[in-house]
């Protein structure tokens, strides 16, 4: 069984980008509690490894000098969050000295096609055995539903961006599919061939809540606490705002001044060294208009205080989200 994951509430003090994605990716709070969200995931745990002081130190020391993480990144450039996700995890699974990474991205092949990819295979000295862990780091945005109470939602009301993905389908396609592979008999050979005889099945499930903007007159658009069944409260929920409340919602803010995030800053919490990047709440606003003149993919917004830290975050969509599709 796992120990429960200490990294409730942990800070991201590391002044290097990718060393502060390393910390949220690895050691922030799970999105979901798995047994709790009404889809089956019987011998199946949320991955909680300890936030232990010495991986605390070792992230120190990645801070004053990242280059064997820079140039484990180097290996393979990329441009997709989710793969930078995985890589982060590669990382510290390489080099922590309680975890031995047997297996990265192990297709399983059955009659000639793949039926399947092992994420992680890992030993955990710590606990003596065999992990099969999965990664998924994800972004949902609820669906405003009319009628339907602020503390209530099903999992289907929470999409991605693109208003594509479904927290639903990821749930199935993670719990009922994914993680299974192991169960196969093609991978149980492959597991045979690399001497696992034991799997203990595991999820790594990462990423950021947006709620539903409260509905008009409302002064302030501010989330509630009900989140999607099996919501881990651990995990801030967010806003979202359509393009013609964000004046009102940045009055809500005691933001000194925002950043635009591009899609690979959206691991951890923004640090905004230079004033160049930050921006005020009437440039954001003016630059907000053109992108959504031009298009309508949702924009993530970093709020940063006085030193350039963020302070929350959120989401601006089009006024037609999500009826206009990113």
């Amino acid at each position: 069984m796992n120990e429960p994951c200490s990294a409730v509430n942990i800070s991201y003090p590391y002044k290097t980008q990718e060393v502060r994605d390393l910390a949220w990716a690895c050691f922030s709070p799970t999105l979901l509690n798995l047994g709790q969200t009404e889809v089956s995931a019987p011998g199946v745990s949320p991955c909680g490894l300890p936030f232990t002081p010495p991986r605390r130190a070792w992230l120190a020391q990645l801070d004053r000098d990242a280059t064997s993480l820079m140039t484990h990144l180097s290996q393979r450039p990329t441009h997709r969050l989710g793969i930078y996700f995985e890589q982060l995890w590669h990382f510290f699974l390489q080099q922590d000295p309680e975890i031995e990474l047997v297996s990265h991205n192990l297709p399983i092949h059955h009659q000639g096609r793949t039926i399947g990819e092992f994420d992680c295979l890992y030993y955990c000295h710590r606990r003596e055995c065999h992990v099969h862990l999965e990664l998924a780091v994800k972004y949902f945005l609820r669906l405003p539903r009319p009628g339907v109470s602020d503390m209530t939602s099903a999992l289907s009301d929470w999409v991605g961006p693109d208003n594509r993905d479904r927290l639903d389908l990821k749930l199935e396609q993670l719990l009922q599919r994914q993680i299974l592979l192991g169960d196969q008999p093609a991978a149980q050979q492959a597991l045979h061939n690399l001497n696992i005889v034991n799997l203990t099945k595991e999820i790594a499930l990462k990423g950021y809540l947006f709620q539903a903007p409260a509905p008009a007159p409302a002064p302030a658009i501010a989330p509630n606490t009900a989140g999607p069944p099996g919501y881990n409260h651990d995990c801030k929920l967010n806003p979202w705002v359509p393009l013609d409340q964000l004046e009102l919602h940045c009055d809500t803010l005691n933001a000194v001044a925002y950043m635009m995030l591009p899609k690979m800053k959206w691991l951890s919490p923004a640090y905004c060294e230079h004033t160049a990047d930050k921006m005020t709440k009437h440039a954001l606003q003016a630059q907000s208009g053109e992108h959504f003149s031009r298009g309508s993919y949702p924009l993530m917004i970093a709020a940063l205080d006085e030193f350039g830290h963020e302070s929350s975050r959120f989401f601006i969509t089009s006024n037609r989200w999500p009826e206009v599709n990113g």
